[in-house]
């Protein structure tokens, strides 16, 4: 019989599978310690994309049980399926499974350099699902109510214009300037 952190798991799981119909879903989990120390479970999977010009998709499965209810899971997209992004997304999952370091929406992280190779942007920026809404966002009951959201390089200066401002004032020049978050050397809107 599957314990109450493996069912909401085994949920997680299939939540990111049945969204993802379709493409090609793969484990790509980060297994070193102290991150599963901290989150027994936890695993990030790789989707692949259908479409030329389309990027890969890193989440995770398990960053939420460690919460009583709710709890949250984190996504990035990137141009490639490669496995450095498994590291991050521990990383996040790690700082997040602290009570003091919760990560929500409107959240900066500094990730300490660039977020991928070839890259100038060094923070992370947590943000609502918007590229898949809803749908991706609010996961089912079983899972807990976990909400997945994404995480979206940005520049230093950028991470500070929210700070300063608001991740609504951001979201506003994002969408104003059609901004490509699959380029990972696009310069910085601010």
């Amino acid at each position: 019989m599957a314990t109450g952190e493996d069912a909401r798991i085994f949920a997680l799981e299939r939540h990111v599978r049945e969204f993802w119909q379709g493409h090609a879903v793969e484990p790509t989990t980060w297994e070193h310690a102290p991150l599963l120390d901290r989150v027994p479970g936890f695993a990030t999977y790789r989707v692949a994309p259908r479409n030329a010009g389309e990027g890969w998709v890193h989440v995770t499965v398990g960053s939420s049980v460690h919460e009583e209810r709710g709890g949250t899971e984190f996504f990035l997209m990137a141009p490639t399926g490669a496995q450095a992004h498994a590291e991050t997304l521990a990383m996040v999952s790690h700082l997040h499974s602290f009570e003091e370091y919760r990560i929500g929406a409107g959240s900066v992280i500094d990730v300490g350099g660039p977020w991928t190779e070839g890259s100038r942007m060094d923070h992370l920026l947590v943000s609502p699902p918007y590229p898949y809404g809803p749908a991706l966002e609010w996961a089912p009951a079983e899972t807990g109510g976990a909400r997945f959201l994404w995480l979206l390089p940005v520049h230093r200066s950028e991470a500070a214009f929210v700070a300063a401002e608001s991740l609504d004032a951001f979201e506003e020049v994002l969408e104003a300037e059609g901004v490509n978050v699959l380029d990972t050397d696009r310069a910085p809107l601010v």
